[in-house]
């Protein structure tokens, strides 16, 4: 049984699983890919659970481990996952707290509350296109006019994500697997090379890269298309989780 489960494959949840461990809480990270897995350090006080779950099957480990609470710290795009981690905690009686990631302004950006809408966009516009969007996204941009000639794809280096840009018809030259984020010179560096007129980005904040790829695309004379974060009810940022599991405060929260 476990004190903690964290719903990771973010930095967040990277973080706080590693300091849970320095803290000899019992917990349990899950990952969704074999990537995620590789980043962690399991081991003492710390399991990894590696593998996609359903709400049903997040229910059923949360049942069985206990836990005093459930961190979902997926990622500010990961809408879906919540949504299934919320309906597990429902339907097992746990108690879940967010873990947010902390917005960071922007000006001169073209936004964007769905991938179709911006989709749209690119179709009615000319010009190439460097998404930073993730492997998850291919299949959507795959399908805009002229995608196999236009477009960029930079995504994280797991072999599930590049078969699936790879199947979506995107050409291997034209995608770029990389672990971020990324210096503000070196995505110059990529965003030239590509020759693209756009950036397609989600507000992954400072602990993504946000504000470097902005600024770098910018500075490349490129336009920015901003996909906007779901919206979340409540939660609570990085310094204030870690100090409650410094603290010991998270066991009453």
């Amino acid at each position: 049984m476990a004190e903690l489960v964290i719903f990771a494959g973010t930095t967040e949840g990277r973080e706080l699983s590693e300091l849970a461990k320095e803290l000899n809480i019992d917990t349990v990270c899950c990952v969704a890919t074999e990537y995620g897995e590789e980043l962690m350090e399991a081991g003492g006080s710390l399991r990894v659970n590696r593998g996609k779950l359903g709400p049903a099957e997040m229910a059923a480990l949360i049942k069985e481990e206990a836990p005093l609470l459930v961190l979902d710290a997926t990622h500010p795009y990961a809408d879906v996952a919540s949504e299934s981690i919320a309906l597990a905690c429902r339907e097992s009686g746990a108690r879940l707290k967010k873990v947010l990631r902390e917005k960071q302004p922007h000006t001169d950006c073209e936004e964007f509350k769905t991938l179709s809408d911006m989709a749209e966009y690119l179709n009615a516009h000319q010009g190439g296109v460097f998404s930073s969007l993730g492997a998850k996204e291919a299949a959507v941009l795959a399908s805009i006019d002229g995608a196999e000639e236009r477009l960029w794809l930079r995504i994280l280096p797991s072999e599930d994500g590049l078969r699936s840009c790879l199947a979506a018809g995107i050409p291997a030259k034209h995608i770029i697997c990389m672990q971020g984020p990324f210096s503000e010179e070196l995505n110059a560096a990529m965003f030239r090379a590509s020759g693209a007129k756009y950036l397609l980005t989600k507000d992954t904040g400072r602990t993504g890269g946000f504000a470097d790829k902005v600024n770098a695309a910018q500075k490349c004379g490129m336009t920015v298309l901003l996909l906007l974060r779901p919206e979340v009810d409540s939660g609570e940022g990085m310094e204030f989780w870690k100090a409650a599991l410094r603290s010991g405060e998270w066991r009453k929260l």
